[in-house]
Protein backbone atom coordinates (compact mmCIF):
# COMPACT_ATOMS: atom_id res chain seq x y z
CA UNK A 1 0.00 0.00 0.00
CA UNK A 2 1.11 3.66 -0.65
CA UNK A 3 2.03 6.31 1.80
CA UNK A 4 -1.01 7.84 3.23
CA UNK A 5 -1.23 11.60 2.01
CA UNK A 6 -1.44 14.47 4.83
CA UNK A 7 -1.19 18.10 4.31
CA UNK A 8 -0.21 19.21 7.98
CA UNK A 9 3.53 18.91 7.23
CA UNK A 10 5.14 19.91 4.37
CA UNK A 11 9.21 18.74 4.35
CA UNK A 12 10.23 20.30 0.69
CA UNK A 13 8.68 22.58 -2.18
CA UNK A 14 9.73 19.96 -4.83
CA UNK A 15 7.71 16.91 -6.63
CA UNK A 16 4.32 15.16 -4.26
CA UNK A 17 5.79 17.92 -1.64
CA UNK A 18 4.75 20.54 -3.62
CA UNK A 19 1.60 19.39 -4.55
CA UNK A 20 0.86 18.96 -1.23
CA UNK A 21 1.83 22.44 -0.11
CA UNK A 22 -0.47 23.71 -2.86
CA UNK A 23 -3.49 21.20 -2.07
CA UNK A 24 -3.07 22.55 2.49
CA UNK A 25 -2.69 26.59 0.95
CA UNK A 26 -6.01 25.59 -1.12
CA UNK A 27 -7.41 23.80 1.98
CA UNK A 28 -6.79 27.06 3.93
CA UNK A 29 -8.52 29.22 1.94
CA UNK A 30 -11.23 27.72 1.46
CA UNK A 31 -11.80 27.13 5.07
CA UNK A 32 -11.18 30.80 5.23
CA UNK A 33 -13.67 31.51 2.97
CA UNK A 34 -15.87 29.27 4.31
CA UNK A 35 -15.73 30.57 7.84
CA UNK A 36 -16.20 33.83 6.59
CA UNK A 37 -19.64 32.80 4.60
CA UNK A 38 -21.27 30.51 7.05
CA UNK A 39 -19.60 30.85 10.55
CA UNK A 40 -17.84 28.19 12.49
CA UNK A 41 -20.71 26.18 13.79
CA UNK A 42 -21.68 25.63 9.93
CA UNK A 43 -18.18 24.60 9.29
CA UNK A 44 -17.58 20.58 8.19
CA UNK A 45 -14.67 19.43 7.47
CA UNK A 46 -16.47 17.76 4.52
CA UNK A 47 -17.32 20.62 2.75
CA UNK A 48 -14.11 22.07 3.43
CA UNK A 49 -12.81 18.71 1.36
CA UNK A 50 -15.51 19.09 -1.08
CA UNK A 51 -14.54 22.53 -1.95
CA UNK A 52 -11.12 22.70 -2.05
CA UNK A 53 -10.82 19.34 -4.25
CA UNK A 54 -9.44 17.23 -1.51
CA UNK A 55 -9.94 13.56 0.24
CA UNK A 56 -11.75 13.89 3.39
CA UNK A 57 -9.67 11.18 4.87
CA UNK A 58 -6.45 13.34 3.75
CA UNK A 59 -7.64 16.39 5.62
CA UNK A 60 -8.76 14.09 8.45
CA UNK A 61 -4.72 13.24 8.86
CA UNK A 62 -3.86 15.96 8.98
CA UNK A 63 -6.62 18.04 11.08
CA UNK A 64 -8.39 16.12 13.45
CA UNK A 65 -11.27 17.90 13.78
CA UNK A 66 -12.61 21.31 12.23
CA UNK A 67 -10.83 23.49 15.51
CA UNK A 68 -7.10 22.45 14.53
CA UNK A 69 -7.99 23.21 10.99
CA UNK A 70 -9.76 27.00 11.63
CA UNK A 71 -6.47 27.49 13.69
CA UNK A 72 -4.45 26.57 11.80
CA UNK A 73 -6.30 29.04 9.63
CA UNK A 74 -6.02 31.87 12.29
CA UNK A 75 -2.47 31.29 12.69
CA UNK A 76 -1.73 31.48 8.90
CA UNK A 77 -2.63 34.92 9.11
CA UNK A 78 -0.22 35.96 12.39
CA UNK A 79 2.89 37.59 12.19
CA UNK A 80 5.51 36.56 14.36
CA UNK A 81 5.67 38.60 17.41
CA UNK A 82 9.01 41.04 17.18
CA UNK A 83 10.96 40.81 20.29
CA UNK A 84 13.73 41.84 18.87
CA UNK A 85 15.99 43.65 21.41
CA UNK A 86 15.87 47.80 19.61
CA UNK A 87 17.43 49.57 22.50
CA UNK A 88 14.50 51.89 22.41
CA UNK A 89 11.30 51.01 24.06
CA UNK A 90 9.08 52.94 22.51
CA UNK A 91 10.14 51.26 18.99
CA UNK A 92 9.93 47.79 20.61
CA UNK A 93 6.17 48.86 21.85
CA UNK A 94 5.20 50.15 18.36
CA UNK A 95 6.62 46.85 16.81
CA UNK A 96 4.75 44.69 18.50
CA UNK A 97 1.68 46.94 18.71
CA UNK A 98 1.53 47.54 14.87
CA UNK A 99 3.10 44.25 13.63
CA UNK A 100 1.68 41.59 16.86
CA UNK A 101 -2.04 43.21 16.49
CA UNK A 102 -2.65 45.75 14.33
CA UNK A 103 -1.67 44.37 10.74
CA UNK A 104 -3.82 41.14 12.20
CA UNK A 105 -7.20 43.27 13.12
CA UNK A 106 -6.47 45.24 9.70
CA UNK A 107 -6.47 42.13 7.96
CA UNK A 108 -9.39 42.01 5.45
CA UNK A 109 -9.64 38.25 5.78
CA UNK A 110 -10.12 38.42 9.34
CA UNK A 111 -12.15 41.17 9.51
CA UNK A 112 -14.15 39.23 7.52
CA UNK A 113 -14.66 36.02 9.48
CA UNK A 114 -14.44 37.45 13.02
CA UNK A 115 -17.85 38.34 13.38
CA UNK A 116 -18.98 34.78 12.47
CA UNK A 117 -16.20 33.18 14.63
CA UNK A 118 -16.95 35.40 17.70
CA UNK A 119 -20.59 34.76 17.44
CA UNK A 120 -20.05 31.05 17.37
CA UNK A 121 -17.33 31.34 20.52
CA UNK A 122 -19.79 31.92 22.81
CA UNK A 123 -21.44 28.15 21.92
CA UNK A 124 -18.08 26.16 22.17
CA UNK A 125 -16.36 26.58 24.87
CA UNK A 126 -13.80 23.63 23.78
CA UNK A 127 -12.82 26.10 20.66
CA UNK A 128 -13.25 29.52 23.13
CA UNK A 129 -10.44 27.49 24.94
CA UNK A 130 -7.87 26.31 22.52
CA UNK A 131 -8.06 29.66 20.88
CA UNK A 132 -7.29 31.44 23.93
CA UNK A 133 -4.55 29.07 25.36
CA UNK A 134 -2.84 28.12 21.63
CA UNK A 135 -2.97 31.66 19.99
CA UNK A 136 -4.15 34.50 22.79
CA UNK A 137 -2.28 33.14 25.34
CA UNK A 138 1.02 32.10 23.66
CA UNK A 139 1.33 35.47 22.12
CA UNK A 140 0.73 37.46 24.89
CA UNK A 141 3.32 36.20 26.79
CA UNK A 142 6.09 36.55 23.67
CA UNK A 143 4.71 39.84 24.15
CA UNK A 144 5.45 39.92 27.56
CA UNK A 145 9.09 40.17 26.58
CA UNK A 146 8.57 43.36 25.16
CA UNK A 147 6.93 45.17 27.78
CA UNK A 148 9.18 43.43 30.32
CA UNK A 149 12.41 44.92 29.03
CA UNK A 150 10.69 48.13 28.75
CA UNK A 151 9.82 47.88 32.57
CA UNK A 152 13.81 47.44 33.20
CA UNK A 153 14.85 49.90 31.71
CA UNK A 154 12.63 52.53 33.63
CA UNK A 155 10.75 53.53 30.60
CA UNK A 156 7.53 52.39 31.93
CA UNK A 157 6.75 52.84 35.91
CA UNK A 158 7.66 49.69 37.60
CA UNK A 159 3.93 49.17 38.74
CA UNK A 160 2.55 49.10 35.41
CA UNK A 161 0.04 46.70 34.70
CA UNK A 162 1.84 45.57 31.72
CA UNK A 163 -0.94 42.25 30.73
CA UNK A 164 -3.84 45.12 30.97
CA UNK A 165 -1.93 46.99 28.59
CA UNK A 166 -1.39 44.33 26.69
CA UNK A 167 -5.29 43.57 26.94
CA UNK A 168 -6.39 47.02 26.13
CA UNK A 169 -4.54 46.91 22.99
CA UNK A 170 -5.70 43.80 21.77
CA UNK A 171 -9.38 44.71 22.97
CA UNK A 172 -9.28 48.00 21.44
CA UNK A 173 -8.77 46.54 17.94
CA UNK A 174 -10.79 43.86 18.08
CA UNK A 175 -13.58 46.14 19.10
CA UNK A 176 -12.50 47.96 16.26
CA UNK A 177 -12.17 45.15 13.72
CA UNK A 178 -15.83 44.14 14.63
CA UNK A 179 -17.79 47.95 14.54
CA UNK A 180 -15.72 49.80 12.02
CA UNK A 181 -15.42 50.02 8.87
CA UNK A 182 -12.26 51.31 9.05
CA UNK A 183 -8.83 49.82 10.63
CA UNK A 184 -6.70 51.03 13.35
CA UNK A 185 -3.86 52.79 10.75
CA UNK A 186 0.43 53.43 11.93
CA UNK A 187 -0.50 56.84 13.02
CA UNK A 188 -3.06 56.03 15.52
CA UNK A 189 -1.80 53.32 16.41
CA UNK A 190 1.29 55.04 17.27
CA UNK A 191 -0.79 57.93 19.68
CA UNK A 192 -1.82 54.58 21.38
CA UNK A 193 1.17 53.89 22.63
CA UNK A 194 2.14 57.43 23.35
CA UNK A 195 -1.08 57.58 25.54
CA UNK A 196 0.02 54.17 26.84
CA UNK A 197 4.04 55.26 28.06
CA UNK A 198 3.05 58.67 29.10
CA UNK A 199 0.08 57.03 31.46
CA UNK A 200 -0.22 53.22 31.53
CA UNK A 201 -2.85 51.38 34.01
CA UNK A 202 -1.24 50.26 37.22
CA UNK A 203 -1.66 47.69 39.05
CA UNK A 204 -3.99 47.93 41.78
CA UNK A 205 -1.96 46.91 44.79
CA UNK A 206 0.72 49.21 44.10
CA UNK A 207 -1.26 52.47 43.87
CA UNK A 208 0.51 55.36 46.55
CA UNK A 209 -1.83 55.33 49.47
CA UNK A 210 -2.65 59.04 50.99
Amino acid sequence: MGQKRTLGVVVDSSGAHRRDLDARDRVLATAMKMLGEHGYSKLTIGGVAAEAGVGKATLYRSWPNKAALVLDVIRGELRDVPTEDLGDSRAEMLALASQALGQFYGSERIRTVLPALVGDLSEDSALRQRLWEEIVEARKKQSMTVMERALGRGDLPADTDVSLVLDMWAGTMLFRALFSADAMDDETIERFVDATIASPPRTGGSQPVG
